[in-house]
């Protein structure tokens, strides 16, 4: 059964002296969470052909496009944690439910996630925060994240 994206909400920990989830409001658009596969030649001199091993997992960039507003307590402290470099726990909750990200009980650096519904977990850090400042339009920011690591897919219990 197809998974509409209507009720999709992206959170990370700001990771701050007492850390705390942040749900990323005015969310149009999130698109690139992925880890491409390298390649490891394996030819030799005898071969017809090219031959390959499978390699390490390359982290893409994800992105999201968001309605930036900077009285939005979330777009404000990701764009100062664009500007420190840190590298943040992201979770993607899809709309198969709507139980939000909260911490763990134990460990408040790493999220405590709902089996409601499904999930993707990464770590990256905001690599750009650009304003999109067009014609009859609301301000935007296309921000990208460096994805660190494989992200993690846990489906709905």
């Amino acid at each position: 059964m197809a998974v509409k994206t209507k009720g999709t909400h992206l959170y990370f920990i700001n990771p701050d002296v007492t850390p705390e989830v942040i749900k990323v409001g005015a969310v149009n658009q999130i698109s690139g969470i992925n880890a491409s596969r390298d390649q490891i030649e394996t030819t030799d001199l005898d071969s017809d052909a090219h031959t390959y091993e499978a390699g390490l997992l390359s982290p893409g960039n994800a992105s999201f496009t968001i309605q930036f507003d900077p009285k939005n307590a979330g777009h404000k402290k990701l764009y100062d944690l664009y500007v420190s470099g840190s590298v943040l726990k992201w979770a993607l909750g899809w709309s198969d439910g709507t139980d939000a990200a909260v911490l763990d009980g134990v460990d408040n650096t790493i999220f405590d996630l709902p089996t409601t519904r499904s999930w993707i977990q990464f770590d990256g850090y905001a690599s750009d925060v650009p304003f999109d400042f067009s014609l009859n339009n609301v301000v935007t920011s296309t921000v990208a994240v460096q994805i660190s690591g494989f992200p993690q897919l846990t489906p709905k219990a």
